[in-house]
C-alpha cells in the first residue's frame, strides 16, 4: 500500500473498528459466561465511547469475581481474535494490522490502569498486559510492513492510521470528563511501539507483500468514502441502542422503585441513636443498581451493619470555584431506592455527599481570594441544597453537610450559614465529616451540628496503644458537649496499616494487621458514652474484596469477622 492518502482512508474505519474491539475486550467474557454457562447478566453499559458488561453466577449475590475482571480469560480471548483475524486477512496487512492493534489497545488499557493508579500487582495481571502489548506491536507491525519503500513512510503508516484517531479517540475522553492522567495510558504504549514496529519491518524487504496490487486514487476515495459512511451508520446504531437500553432500564427502575414503600412524611427522627456501620460507596459495574445492592445489604445485615452510608459524588475544579452535580454512578433515583430497600430490612442511612477534587484530595481546595471563595460557597450551597432536599425526599435518618474540606472549613461565618439551610431542608441530625488532625481539632461549629464528626485516620504506634487517640478525640467532645460519630474510619489490607491509615501503596499484604487495628479501635471507643458509631470505609456494591486485595475494604478479610464479633455481641 502506498502513501499516507490511504491510511487516512484506512483511519475512517478506526471508530468502529475501536468500538467493536471494546466489545471483545470488555463484553466479551461476561458475554461467553451468559451464553454457554447460563450466568447472570448484572450489567451492559453501551455508549458512543464505551461498552461494559459484567455477569455473575446464577444465584450469586453480587459481581464478587466478574467475568469481565478475569486478565486470564480476557488473555485468552484476544489471542483467539488477534489469530482469526490475521489468518483471515493475511493478504491485506493493512486492514488486518488495524485490527489486531485495536484489540490489543482496548486490552491493554484495563491492566495498565492498574498497575499505574496502585491497584495489587498481581502476576496475571502483569502477565496479561506483555501478551496485550505484543498484540499491539503486532498489529502495528502489520501496519508498518504494509509499506513500500522509505522507512518514514513506514514509521507514518501507523502513527496517522492508529495513532492519531486514537489520541482523537482520548481527547473524547477528556471532553465527556475523563481524568486526564488516563491519557498517557491510552496513547503512549501505542507511540512507543509504533516505533518499534517501524524499526521491526524496516529490517524487512521494501518489496511489495505477495498478492498485494497499487491502490490507485480511485480507490483511496472510495475507501475513504465508504469509511465514513460505515462511521456515521455506526455511530447512529450505538445510538439508537443506548436510548433503547435507556428506555428499558429506565422502565425497569420505574417498576422497581414504584414496588418500594415510601417513608411517611411525618416519620420522627431520632437525633441521637448508634449507629453500626460501613460505607456503601458505588462501584463498576454495577454501582448504585438497587436490585443488585439488595443482596449485598442482606449480607451486610448477617454482620450486625444496621447502618449505611451512601456517598454520592459532586465534581469540584481546582482553580475556578465550580461544583458539577449530580454525576458518575450515584444517580439520586438509586440513592432513594437503597435508602428504601435499607429501611426494609431496619437498617438506617447517612447521606454523605462528597467532592472529588481535580486536586485530588478535596482538603486541598482553597480560595483565598474573598470573591472567588464566595463564589465557591454559593456554588457549593447549591450543592448541599440538591442533597439535603434529596435526602428529606428519602427520609435518610441522617446528613453529612460535608467532608474533608480542611481549608474551607475555617471561615466560620459561611458554615453556620450553610449550616442553617441545610435544617431549613432537612429536619434530620446533622453532622460535618472532618479530616483527622488540625481540622477536626480547630473546627468552631460543631455546636451548630449534632454530631461531631470525624473521618477517624489517625496513626496509632506499632503497639496499637489508643490512649492519645482517646485523649485527642474526647478533648473536642468535651469542648462542645456533642455525641462522636466516626463518618469514616479504616486501614487497608498491607502491612502496618496503622502507620498511615489513609495509605493504600502496594507492599506486602497483611489481613491480619488490618483486623487487629479494627480491634483496637473499637476497644477504645466502643464502651465510652459520647460514642455514637462508626462507618468504615468501605463496601463497595461490587463486593470486591478477598485474599488478594489490599485496599481498605473488609469485605472478605478477618476484619470483616471483627466488625460482626463488635456489632453483635459489643454491648452497645
Amino acid at each position: 500500500m502506498n502513501g499516507i492518502s490511504v491510511f487516512l482512508a484506512n483511519a475512517a474505519f478506526f471508530y468502529p473498528i475501536y468500538w467493536l474491539s471494546m466489545l471483545v475486550v470488555r463484553a466479551g467474557p461476561a458475554l461467553l459466561h451468559v451464553v454457554f454457562l447460563g450466568h447472570r447478566l448484572l450489567v451492559f453499559e453501551l455508549g458512543p465511547l464505551w461498552i461494559e458488561a459484567a455477569c455473575c453466577p446464577p444465584g450469586a449475590a453480587a459481581a464478587h469475581e466478574t467475568t469481565r475482571n478475569n486478565p486470564l480469560l480476557e488473555a485468552g480471548i484476544v489471542l483467539v481474535t488477534a489469530a482469526i483475524v490475521f489468518f483471515a486477512l493475511r493478504k491485506r496487512r493493512a486492514v488486518a494490522g488495524l485490527l489486531i492493534a485495536a484489540i490489543g489497545q482496548a486490552a491493554l488499557a484495563t491492566p495498565l490502569l492498574r498497575l499505574f493508579f496502585g491497584w495489587r500487582h498481581s502476576a496475571p495481571v502483569i502477565a496479561a498486559a506483555c501478551l496485550f502489548a505484543a498484540v499491539l506491536l503486532t498489529g502495528l507491525t502489520l501496519l508498518s510492513s504494509s509499506v513500500t519503500r522509505t522507512f518514514w513512510k513506514r514509521l507514518t503508516a501507523p502513527l496517522i492510521a492508529f495513532c492519531l484517531p486514537l489520541t482523537l479517540f482520548s481527547a473524547a475522553l477528556l471532553w465527556l470528563g475523563a481524568d486526564w492522567q488516563i491519557v498517557p495510558i491510552f496513547v503512549a504504549p501505542s507511540l512507543l511501539l509504533a516505533s518499534l514496529a517501524a524499526i521491526c519491518a524496516a529490517a524487512k524487504s521494501n518489496k511489495p507483500s505477495p498478492g498485494t496490487s497499487p491502490i490507485t486514487p480511485h480507490l483511496t476515495l472510495r475507501r475513504l468514502a465508504v469509511g465514513l459512511a460505515v462511521t456515521i451508520l455506526f455511530a447512529g446504531a450505538i445510538h439508537a441502542a443506548q436510548n433503547v437500553r435507556d428506555r428499558s432500564r429506565q422502565q425497569a427502575r420505574t417498576a422497581f422503585l414504584a414496588a418500594l414503600p415510601k417513608p411517611a412524611p411525618a416519620a420522627p427522627y431520632p437525633k441521637i441513636f448508634f449507629q453500626r456501620g460501613v460505607n456503601f460507596t458505588a462501584e463498576g459495574p454495577v454501582g448504585y443498581d438497587p436490585q443488585s445492592a439488595a443482596p449485598l445489604l442482606d449480607q451486610l445485615k448477617t454482620y450486625g451493619v444496621d447502618s449505611i452510608a451512601l456517598v454520592p459524588y459532586g465534581f469540584a475544579e481546582s482553580k475556578q470555584p465550580a461544583i458539577h452535580f449530580p454525576g458518575g454512578m450515584e444517580r439520586t433515583e438509586d440513592i432513594e431506592a437503597i435508602t428504601a430497600l435499607a429501611h426494609q430490612r431496619g437498617m438506617k442511612v447517612m447521606l454523605k455527599p462528597q467532592l472529588w477534587a481535580r486536586a485530588g484530595f478535596p482538603g486541598n481546595i482553597d480560595f483565598p481570594d474573598p470573591r472567588q471563595r464566595a463564589q465557591w460557597f454559593a456554588a457549593y450551597r447549591k450543592y448541599l441544597e440538591y442533597y439535603a432536599a434529596a435526602a428529606a425526599e428519602s427520609h435518610a435518618d441522617i446528613f453529612s453537610v460535608g467532608v474533608e474540606l480542611a481549608k474551607m472549613t475555617p471561615y466560620e461565618p459561611e458554615w453556620r450559614s450553610l449550616i442553617a439551610r441545610t435544617r431549613e431542608l432537612y429536619p434530620g441530625p446533622l453532622v460535618y465529616s472532618a479530616t483527622q488532625g488540625p481540622e477536626f481539632e480547630t473546627i468552631r461549629f460543631w455546636d451548630a451540628l449534632d454530631y461531631i464528626g470525624l473521618n477517624e485516620y489517625y496513626p496509632l504506634p506499632d503497639d496499637l496503644t489508643t490512649t492519645d487517640l482517646v485523649r485527642t478525640v474526647e478533648t473536642v467532645q468535651k469542648r462542645f458537649a456533642r455525641s462522636v460519630l466516626f463518618t469514616e474510619a479504616g486501614f487497608s489490607s498491607y502491612a502496618h496499616p496503622n502507620r498511615a491509615p489513609w495509605d493504600e501503596t502496594p507492599r506486602a499484604l497483611a489481613h491480619g494487621d488490618q483486623a487487629r487495628c479494627y480491634e483496637a479501635v473499637l476497644k477504645a471507643f466502643y464502651p465510652k458514652p459520647w460514642f455514637q458509631g462508626v462507618y468504615w470505609w468501605r463496601v463497595g456494591t461490587d463486593a470486591s474484596g478477598g485474599p488478594e486485595d489490599g485496599s481498605h475494604t473488609p469485605w472478605g478479610k478477618s476484619a470483616m469477622d471483627t466488625v460482626k464479633r463488635w456489632y453483635l455481641r459489643g454491648g452497645r
